[in-house]
């Protein structure tokens, strides 16, 4: 099982979210995280090291944002101790489409490379097991400074309680 205190002493890096269109950013609902926690194959704690903007694959629409990153705690699931995570940027269009809807990329942008990140991700899509495509509830995680981030408390106690021989 984690613990709050685990996490709390790897010395958490950050500054909030930054404020992007839809961007769930901080205090996002319990409800919310839950569904995110669930639906993700993989929870983990990861320091995001490199960003870069590539072509998407054959038939896509918007340029894809990657950043390699690096696990400091898994939560869920068996994230690689490297991989690269992606998003879609539907502020950057193929020639010939349309920018997308005013929301995201959420947590791959050059703005957090550096910092530590919750990170809620998928398999599907991805070239390999290193490829997460990143859920929408990943974020920033807040400063040490401001204490431990409500968003991991909560995503802690949801998998304390799913792992929780009551619960099975």
């Amino acid at each position: 099982m984690k613990s709050l205190w685990l996490l709390s002493i790897l010395g958490i890096a950050g500054a909030g979210t930054p404020a992007l269109a839809c961007s769930i950013g901080s205090g996002i609902p319990e409800d919310d995280l839950a569904e995110g926690y669930r639906q993700s194959s993989h929870v983990f704690v990861a320091r995001l090291i490199r960003y870069r903007k590539v072509a998407p694959p054959a038939g896509g629409t918007y340029m894809r944002v990657e950043a390699d990153y690096e696990l400091v705690e898994a939560i869920k699931g068996r994230p690689a101790a490297h991989g690269v995570l992606f998003e879609s940027d539907p502020y950057s269009p193929l020639p010939g489409h349309a920018p997308g809807p005013a929301c995201g990329p959420w947590l791959v942008h050059g703005e957090n490379v550096g910092t530590l990140a919750l990170v809620m991700a998928d398999d599907d899509g991805a070239v390999d097991a290193r490829h997460l495509r990143v859920h929408p509830f990943s974020r920033r995680l807040s400063a040490p400074e401001q204490g431990m981030d409500e968003g991991l408390e909560i995503i802690l106690r949801l998998h304390e309680h799913s792992a929780s021989p009551k619960t099975r």
